[in-house]
């Protein structure tokens, strides 16, 4: 009696609901996307996925499903932890996601306005029959789709591809959407054809090798007063919404303004005449009144219409503008670049909305290329590119799902050269990219961390000093800072390479006696090729040729006289001699890619040949010529 049991505390979570995105999943054969997820415990425990036939598809541990026949089939993904009172595993929580594995049928256009004013953008996308075949269903197939794109008038419009405001080249299998630019008026028809690039592949239904769809598009001049001078101006806001307006004299005047009148029963309101418009349900036109009055005496007013309307698509558009030297041109984003979406909203016509309330869901086809978060201002996102590949990217409105729009960022290396193969340590790369700011100037060169390599800032010309793994950054500031990974080797081999002479003789101007190094395995020391700068660089900042003790030793020694007192060694690095040079050159000299070039002589001497000698240089070395004969043992490094 008048006993406590107090028993051990217990962690108890409440978590919403686990479930899996989406919840239905079409896809064509050969076809790629992965299963997101909502819910669960947090920080959610792995998700251990599962498919309940792997004839028709496989999922892999990130959720990530490749169709491979056609069919149905259920994908499974649970939530599992150790329970701390059995210490079995248990399951926390699972969902699922139907599956079916189809053969595309036909193909068609969505263009969500047909009859467009001048001067305006409209994004349009292939889809298929259904509204569950959208871009996700086909646009990461392997092998891929490719698209074919033509205009009937080219005058009327202009098709551009998708990220054609940062300088992006789309290639042709990834283009299955573009963006139409109005430019005069008229009627053009766009026309879009899908073919195979494995007709074995079986993607398309009926063995046909290609689908088409057609769409007819009405431009007309957008309205205008008579006198250029006075163009009719108009604020777009859609159903819902409410904008502040600022003017170039706020602080020094006193500005207000007020609704003069709305038609027909329109809905706009502003507030206390601090210029705050609000927008209602109920779609209409308003004449809107702001005033100036300023500190001398003068007034000054502008009128203008405010257009209440719904929203009848939405259209991506990316930034920063990409810069190359020379118009090279970029086929994907480079790696460790941030993308800026910026999601714009227009009417039935093509204008461009300047206030809407629009509830928007975002969808990638997988998660391990792209890690993406809100942006600063409303509508827009940042989009941090961290490996390679493609990504498809979906935004749609919640309570209108047909609005949407679609687009692929594709990302690779920008960083030149190709560093597949292990570096050694005492090789020489030649970093480059295509990448400058507006002016044309190229940004600067880091290296993280410092120890493995030596890089010179301005050039890109880097020096390998030790074995580990380092990054090279690209910085253009305020456009992009792009990377590329760099593995050294921990071992490093010296290549021995005989010049075009394997004798010497010490006659007055005679030539030298040369022996190439290599660092690796390869026997290619320098990396990519060179620009003066990088040239310059080498020669003046790095000084590889320093890294590198050469000595000259007799093979046997009978007269205590060190070869260093008859040879000269020293090291010397010659781009000439390397992949800079002319290929005629190289190959004459030596046959493949070398950057170490030394002026280096070892001599091994039978004893006889080393007395001879000894003696000629005692009596008469200035004028009797001294030949040396070297024996076939192997020379000392």
């Amino acid at each position: 009696m008048g006993r406590k049991l107090t028993s051990a505390p217990r962690r108890v979570e409440v978590f919403p609901p686990f479930r899996l995105i989406p919840e239905e999943m079409t896809l064509i054969l050969h076809n790629m996307m992965q299963v997101m997820s909502e819910g669960g415990p947090q920080p959610q425990s792995i998700i251990h996925f599962s498919i309940s036939n792997q004839t028709v598809a496989i999922v892999n541990r990130l959720g990530q499903v490749m169709a491979k026949a056609i069919g149905t089939a259920v994908i499974q993904g649970t939530i599992q932890a150790v329970s701390e009172d059995t210490g079995k595993v248990i399951v926390f929580s699972q969902g699922h996601v139907e599956l079916e594995v189809i053969q595309l049928r036909a193909v068609r256009i969505h263009a969500p306005a047909t009859r467009l004013v001048t001067a305006t953008k409209m994004p349009i996308y292939i889809m298929g029959l259904t509204s569950t075949l959208t871009p996700f269903s086909f646009g990461n197939a392997n092998p891929g789709l490719i698209f074919h794109w033509s205009l009937s008038k080219r005058d009327v419009l202009d098709l551009l591809p998708r990220h054609s405001e940062v300088s992006l080249q789309v290639l042709p299998k990834n283009n299955f959407a573009m963006v139409v630019y109005t430019k005069a008026a008229g009627r053009t028809s766009i026309k879009v054809t899908v073919k195979c690039q494995n007709v074995s592949a079986g993607q398309f239904e009926g063995d046909v090798t290609e689908l088409s769809d057609e769409v007819q598009i009405l431009v007309f001049d957008k309205l205008l007063l008579f006198s250029p001078e006075c163009p009719a101006e108009q604020i777009l806001m859609s159903t819902n919404s409410q904008l502040k307006l600022y003017t170039n004299r706020e602080g020094a005047a006193s500005v207000s303004s007020q609704i003069l009148q709305c038609f027909p029963n329109s809905s706009v309101i502003e507030e206390h005449g601090h210029g705050l418009l609000r927008a209602g349900a109920i779609t209409g036109t308003a004449v809107l009144e702001v005033t100036s009055l300023e500190l001398f005496g003068v007034n000054q007013t502008i009128i203008t219409g405010v257009r209440v309307a719904p929203v009848s698509y939405l259209r991506i558009s990316t930034s920063p503008q990409l810069y190359t030297a020379n118009s090279t041109a970029l086929m994907a984003f480079p790696l460790g670049m941030a993308l800026t979406l910026t999601i714009q909203f227009f009417d039935n016509i093509g204008e461009k909305f300047h206030a809407q309330n629009t509830q928007l869901y975002l969808a990638l086809n997988r998660d391990d290329l792209l890690l993406i978060r809100p942006g600063n201002q409303n509508y827009t996102y940042i989009a941090q590119a961290v490996n390679r590949g493609v990504t498809l990217l979906g935004i749609w409105d919640q309570k209108h799902p047909g609005m949407a729009d679609y687009i692929h960022v594709p990302v690779e290396h920008v960083i030149e050269p190709d560093l597949s193969k292990p570096l050694a340590v005492g090789d020489v790369i030649c970093f480059s990219t295509p990448l400058v700011n507006q002016e044309g100037e190229p940004g600067l060169w880091q290296i993280s961390p410092t120890g493995i390599l030596e890089t010179d800032i301005v050039s890109g010309a880097a020096f390998v000093k030790q074995a580990g793994t380092a990054t090279i950054f690209h910085d253009i500031p305020g456009i992009v800072k792009t990377y590329r990974e760099v593995v050294v080797s921990g071992s490093s081999r010296l290549s021995l390479y005989l010049g075009p002479k394997s004798y010497i003789i010490n006659t007055l101007n005679s030539s030298e006696f040369w022996l190439f190094i290599a660092t690796n395995h390869a026997g290619a020391s320098l990396r990519g090729p060179c620009s003066p700068s990088q040239v310059s660089a080498i020669t003046n900042v790095l000084f590889p040729e320093s890294r590198l003790l050469c000595q000259v030793e007799f093979s046997r020694t009978v007269l205590d006289i060190p070869a260093s007192k008859v040879f000269h060694v020293r090291s010397h690095f010659s781009i000439e001699k390397g992949p800079c040079s002319e290929a005629g050159i190289v190959q004459q000299l030596m046959g493949s890619y070398q950057i170490l070039l030394f002026t280096l002589f070892a001599v091994l001497a039978s004893t006889a040949v080393i007395f001879l000698t000894y003696t000629a240089f005692l009596t008469r070395v200035q004028t009797v010529p001294i030949v040396y004969v070297p024996t076939s043992a192997t020379p000392q490094r």
